[in-house]
């Protein structure tokens, strides 16, 4: 894998600085703007060429950066850069490939792109009513709805509302830019940005995402950069086309294809479903139906991570610098509130897998689930649950070997990618990531391993100059 070489905070200066145009003269003067005509100075080059400021000059994918410094593209949410976060690999969904199907017969996966916007509400109604999950991929700052990050804007709530439902959040970029169109610089920062929005609103950011038009090449390099920031990228195997049909009788169409593309033997066939919550009719009439037929036919919904066999604490990683903090090194790795003693004694146990003090104070023990309660506060029974770090105030853990006598606790092989001091378990058995991070994660790039990085000797290999160290 290759190492993230450039700093986010200068990403914007490179792309206007690669932006320079030799040709014909800066716009500054002229509102026409593009090939042959010169670039927006101090604002954007709208798509049909045309100098502005406003949101129909700099919004969404078609502002030409080429042309501009100001498009949504270029700009970021507030706060400290995610680039640096650590980017442990986690479960066994590829992360170097495009997904199109589910792992398992007989299950649906409904995934909505380019949200949130004014219908989402609704469609959350709906999915309430039917008592389904279903996977958000979500654009941070297209369509000139503003940034998601925005409380003015009303989408943080939603997007809280969607996350307390247990819905799966994922990637859908931040300008849905076609990112086989664009350079690195800028498949980064698409990337970047909206982790950097989801961040501002949750301290997590996700590790799936689907790039929009379903573009993401290796010749472009789009699936070695979403390999380096530790993505899934999910395509579809049944696309509705509901974008081409957003009519109370086009959408017909999109129906036709969802009962023709979805086979009615459920034993043998599994579905990603591609719709967009950005389309009224998809909300009100299509959603609905692909819901109902899909229960006719005895196929189960679930979210994406589901129908690939992966638990709901592989689908985020932390992001631990917060909006307004200066130094990403001060700030720890995760929230330790999940730990958290809950305020009575009296838990309930938990019916969505979710535990801890943010699964609303849920206790593992006897739930469907698990009875263990993972450091990331899911329900399981597995050791990625039951050892590294598990919760005993909300749930059983396995119980550690002996320790050496000293009230010294013992140093276990991590089961989950969790390492260091803090955890008291080593990445020497981790798999390829033997290095422990200054953060507490294995892995085996220079932030995991150099010395001068902070990589914690005693808990897994480090590297210094010439040689490794450590046990």
């Amino acid at each position: 894998m290759k190492h993230l070489k450039v700093a986010i905070g200068v990403i914007a200066l490179l792309i206007t600085q690669t932006a320079a145009v030799p040709q014909a003269s800066i716009a500054a003067q002229n509102t026409l703007c593009g090939p042959g005509l010169g670039s927006c100075v101090g604002g954007c080059c709208s798509e049909f060429g045309h100098c502005g400021t406003t949101t129909q000059y700099c919004s969404g994918s078609q502002c030409q950066l080429d042309y501009s410094d100001s498009c949504d593209t270029q700009v970021g949410p507030g706060g400290r850069s995610t680039e640096n976060i650590d980017r442990p690999f986690f479960g066994d969904v590829p992360y170097a490939e495009t997904i199109t199907e589910c792992d398992t017969p007989g299950l649906v996966a409904l995934t909505f792109d380019d949200g949130p916007y004014e219908y989402t509400n609704q469609l959350l109604d709906l999915l309430d009513e039917y008592k389904v999950k279903a996977t958000f991929f979500i654009a941070g700052h297209n369509r000139g709805k503003g940034r998601i990050d925005d409380e003015s804007t009303g989408y943080p709530r939603v997007l809280r509302r969607m996350r307390n439902a247990g819905h799966q959040l994922a990637s859908h970029t931040w300008t849905h830019r076609n990112l086989n169109g664009v350079s690195e610089h800028v498949q980064r920062t698409e990337m970047i940005y909206n982790e950097m929005a989801f961040r501002n609103i949750f301290g997590f950011v996700p590790t799936y995402m689907r790039p929009p038009f379903l573009e993401c090449g290796s010749s472009s390099g789009c699936i070695d950069t979403m390999e380096e920031l530790g993505y899934h990228v999910i395509s579809t195997n049944l696309d509705t086309k509901d974008y081409e049909n957003d009519d109370p009788v086009l959408i017909q169409k999109s129906k036709d294809k969802f009962f023709s593309v979805q086979s009615s033997d459920e034993t043998d066939h599994s579905y990603i479903v591609l719709a967009h919550d950005v389309h009224y009719q998809t909300v009100v009439t299509l959603a609905k139906y692909m819901i109902e037929t899909s229960k006719e036919r005895g196929y189960k919904l679930v979210t994406v991570g589901e129908c690939l066999g992966d638990p709901p604490e592989n689908w985020y990683r932390l992001a631990p610098s917060r909006r307004g903090l200066d130094t990403y090194q001060e700030i720890p790795p995760v929230n330790d509130t999940n730990h958290e003693l809950p305020p009575t004694p009296k838990l309930n146990v938990s019916t969505d897998q979710r535990c801890g003090v943010q699964g609303k104070n849920t206790t593992c023990k006897g739930s469907l689930f698990g009875d263990c309660c993972s450091y990331f506060g899911y329900c399981g029974r597995s050791d990625d649950y039951c050892i590294t770090s598990c919760d005993r105030n909300f749930g059983d853990c396995h119980p550690p070997p002996p320790g050496d006598g000293k009230g010294q606790a013992p140093i276990l092989a991590t089961t989950n990618g969790l390492c260091g001091e803090a955890h008291t378990a080593t990445c020497l058995h981790f798999g390829k990531k033997k290095c422990c991070s200054q953060w507490g994660f294995c892995g085996n790039s220079d932030k995991h391993c150099l010395v001068e990085l902070g990589c914690q000797k005693g808990y897994g290999l480090c590297l210094s100059p010439g040689n490794f160290t450590g046990v």
